[in-house]
């Protein structure tokens, strides 16, 4: 039994677990996607703004751009790796720095229709005066279109960087995989105790009160069962409560039993006195034959019920005839002759049935002669 518990318990720890680390897995997921690519973003965007100063002071103040803006701008790449790209454009549109020169002084429809830019980020920014940031290449890229604005608010230029993803994806794996190292180990340490207390405490007193109850003897209909403070104790505690009932119900049963039995023999005594004949011997017995009354002492000492052989014994034949001739015939008095002991005797059999299922057989034995010697 434990062992299918076992199986049962593993089958179902694992689908419940499984589907509670999957179910979590795709919520940590996307929560870890959320908080990395926000970070990623908030790190770049600091980034420009630190020298946002400088680069909105150079557009202010020149058509094209500086030696510190062209420092600034050339070491994001070199000290953030995740800066693939930058591409930085005046206020009016125009490309003010790019890697590729043949790029610089380009109107932005110009370099829109010469497909080199993929997304809406800095037509958005410059729309908006908001940062964008829109994801391409197959979710390998971000661009991000941050605007800088002079002190009138007016948008001075915007800067467009491309920042891939792969440190961050890195990241969300690692992260992904640490959650679910440790979802499985937890999960696995809380189904090893829980496992075990259900045995302990649910499944070995189960099958110790399941022992104790094949155990039971008819006679004494008592459970031997240790009590316990819980719920297994309550219900050993309910079947001692049904045992305790059975056993007086069968007192009460076998005490109704015996007085109807001493009922039935005073009833018996009665009616055999009022319709036997003075001569006549009466004996009355029930389904199995065994000595109900009798108008006469018998001297037959037996532990036991007295057996209607145990009175004629297996020479009266005749007797024992006519008597299954009225069993098999409920209803009907049969007739006969006998000898005994030098004597004959009339013998008549009834047998009565009741709805109650109560069997009885009158057999009547009449002297009828005197044999001489």
């Amino acid at each position: 039994m434990i062992k299918k518990i076992s199986v049962r318990w593993f089958l179902w720890f694992s689908l419940v677990a499984g589907y509670a680390v999957i179910l979590g897995a795709l919520l940590y997921f996307n929560l870890f996607k959320y908080v990395f690519d926000v970070n990623l973003q908030n790190q770049v965007i600091d980034t420009v703004r630190r020298n946002a100063s400088v680069l909105i002071e150079g557009l202010v103040t020149k058509n094209y751009i500086t030696m510190p803006e062209n420092d600034i701008i050339t070491s994001w790449p070199r000290q953030d790796n995740r800066i693939l790209g930058v591409v930085y454009f005046n206020g009016n549109g125009t490309v003010r720095y790019h890697k590729d020169a043949g790029m610089w002084g380009r109107t932005l429809p110009d370099y829109e229709r010469g497909g080199h830019l993929e997304t809406d980020a800095v037509v958005e920014a410059f729309q908006t005066g908001r940062s964008r940031v829109i994801m391409k290449a197959d979710g390998r890229l971000y661009e991000i279109a941050i605007p800088l604005k002079a002190k009138d608010n007016k948008i001075a230029g915007v800067i467009s960087l491309d920042v891939s993803r792969t440190q961050v994806k890195a990241e969300i794996n690692k992260a992904l995989y640490s959650y679910l190292a440790g979802s499985i180990l937890i999960l696995g340490l809380m189904g090893l105790v829980l496992y075990l207390f259900v045995i302990r405490n649910v499944v070995n007193p189960i099958l110790y009160l399941t022992e104790s109850i094949d155990n039971i003897s008819t006679k004494s209909l008592q459970l031997d069962f240790v009590q316990r403070e819980d719920e297994v104790g309550a219900l050993a505690k309910s079947v001692e409560n049904f045992l305790t009932k059975v056993k007086g119900e069968l007192e009460e049963r076998e005490l109704l039993d015996k007085n109807r039995q001493n009922y039935e023999q005073e009833w018996w005594s009665s009616v055999l006195a009022i319709t036997i004949p003075k001569g006549s011997r009466a004996i009355v017995v029930d389904e199995n034959n065994n000595i109900m009354h009798t108008n006469f002492e018998l001297n037959i000492k037996k532990d036991g019920p007295i057996h209607l052989l145990d009175i004629f014994g297996g020479t009266q034949q005749d007797i024992v005839h006519i008597v299954g001739q009225a069993m098999d015939n409920p209803g009907k008095i049969f007739r006969a002759k006998t000898e005994s002991n030098g004597r004959t005797f009339g013998i008549k059999t009834l047998q009565l049935n009741s709805k109650g299922g109560i069997v009885r057989t009158i057999i009547v034995l009449e002297p009828l002669t005197q044999t001489k010697k």
